[in-house]
């Protein structure tokens, strides 16, 4: 994830973060511009589903899930 620095517009590094709830994190960022360096706090939250289709997903295009079936359950309820 991009953030960008408010003062400068560079770059920044999320050093850490904590959660404020399930659909929201605080994000503490130091920008990457040496000669600007602030350090600040950042907000993302969650805002809404795009579509869900409760299909199952397609191993052939998301292999990496073959590994974890435990990843598949949210799909059974669906």
């Amino acid at each position: 994830m991009l953030i960008t620095c408010p003062q400068c517009l560079t770059k920044t590094r999320i050093a850490t973060s904590r959660a404020i709830s399930h659909e929201t994190r605080e994000l503490y960022c130091q920008c990457l511009n040496l000669n600007c360096g602030k350090t600040f706090v950042a907000h993302i939250s969650f805002s809404h589903f795009i579509q869900s289709t409760g299909k199952k997903p397609d191993f052939d295009l998301q292999p990496e899930l073959r590994k974890d079936n435990g990843q598949l359950e949210i799909f059974e309820h669906a």
